[in-house]
């Protein structure tokens, strides 16, 4: 068996960045971006106003007291929307809305609730500051600012700052597509009525819709019978697709055919067999631009499978840097015993604590379910180690944001 780090080089050398397509901003929600977005123009784009008030200029008030006030003649109203042409003049003020432009030669703004109007005239009993109640143009975001590097996902809220920039679309990477198989004549599907020595097949559908969540487009193979020939007849299915996961059948057993299916459709073995846990059996293969990847049946190992062989190929499809998830770091809340030469993955869950992040392994499926509540993870236990201590740093990669 090679170790996960060399099996995840051979994976990564093989798998070439997707092309990208132009989209609609408001279709483009959870695509991630093909090049950089900038901004096109500053936001605000012009010096406005945050009250409702009066427009002026402050040097006009610099001799201003309550015995001998200022007096300006009040112009027209500037209502959000609004443009004026004509600077404004010295000792004059203009009524202005929230959100107005302010016009050129004013640079303050008194309240209205802070004003005293006379018949057109805006009286001033105090001097005003320079800039006050003005939100100069750029102050949220510059002109030529990067708003959205390469490889990154468009949420709402980015869609909504790209479009009030101006931008109306925006280059994206094409979907991966992903098709999932699960192979194994003990399998049965969601409903279906129980039968002695059978169980009910899961990882296919929770992989699924994982696929869904990171991006891609999924295609459900479904299960197959335990049979050579119906394993291979999927796998020419899927080879429209760009990664094939095979959910089980990775074995050496009589009734493993997933390296067979591989090589019967004619795909090239990149190795089988992975120093990891859980994962042992992971197979690997290339058929012309299509992944194919085997996995474990248990819903368990599936489930560490994927985030950990598959997810790391799909951030290079994606255009994401660096292609294997950024790991963060946590203190372990209880202590682990493992066998030295073996890569571990332990999910946990995250918890705040002084230090960061305490990680609190999780024992099952349920477990985990029940966690989702938390920011989420697994621990990864490196080869050389043979039991981690509570309170031990650890190295995590995160499966949920946190």
């Amino acid at each position: 068996m090679i170790s996960y780090q060399q099996a995840l080089e051979m994976i990564l050398r093989v798998i070439q960045p997707l092309a990208s397509e132009r989209l609609p901003l408001t279709a483009a929600y959870g695509r991630v971006v093909a090049t950089s977005l900038v901004a096109p123009y500053a936001m605000p784009p012009f010096d406005q106003s945050l009250v409702d008030g009066y427009a002026l200029r402050s040097s006009d008030t610099r001799t201003a007291t309550p015995a001998q006030p200022v007096r300006l003649a009040l112009g027209q109203t500037l209502t959000a929307g609004e443009h004026l042409e004509q600077p404004l003049g010295p000792r004059q003020a203009i009524r202005i809305m929230t959100g107005a432009p302010v016009p050129r030669g004013a640079n303050t703004i008194v309240k209205m609730e802070e004003s005293e109007v006379e018949t057109g005239v805006l009286v001033m009993r105090q001097p005003l500051p320079h800039g006050l109640y003005v939100q100069r143009c750029g102050a949220e975001i510059r002109r030529h600012t990067v708003i959205l590097r390469q490889g990154e996902r468009l949420t709402p809220q980015r869609i909504g700052v790209a479009l009030a920039l101006g931008m109306d679309s925006v280059e994206v990477i094409r979907r991966p597509r992903v098709a999932l198989v699960a192979p194994g004549d003990e399998l049965l599907p969601p409903g279906a009525p129980w039968q002695p020595g059978k169980k009910w097949c899961s990882n296919v559908y929770a992989l699924d819709i994982r696929a869904q969540e990171l991006g891609c487009v999924s295609v459900n193979l479904g299960i197959v019978p335990d049979t050579l020939a119906s394993l291979s007849t999927q796998l020419r299915r899927g080879l429209e697709t760009d990664i094939i996961v095979i959910l089980g059948a990775s074995g050496r057993g009589d009734h493993d055919f997933a390296a067979r299916a591989m090589a019967a459709i004619g795909a090239e073995m990149l190795f089988r067999g992975v120093a990891t846990s859980p994962g042992r059996s992971v197979t690997v293969a290339r058929c012309a631009q299509t992944l194919i990847v085997g996995l474990p049946g248990s819903p368990w190992a599936a489930y560490v499978g994927f985030e950990a062989f598959v997810w790391p190929a799909l951030r290079v499809m994606l255009h994401q840097r660096p292609a294997r998830p950024v790991l963060q770091t946590a203190t372990l809340a209880t202590p682990l015993q493992v066998l030295p030469g073996v890569t571990y993955f332990v999910p946990a869950r995250l918890q705040p604590c002084t230090k960061g992040w305490l990680a609190l392994p999780v024992e099952n499926l349920l477990r985990l379910a029940r966690a989702e509540s938390h920011p989420l993870g697994l621990i990864i236990v490196p080869p050389h180690r043979r039991c981690l201590q509570a309170r031990s740093r650890v190295r995590v990669q995160p499966i949920t944001p946190w």
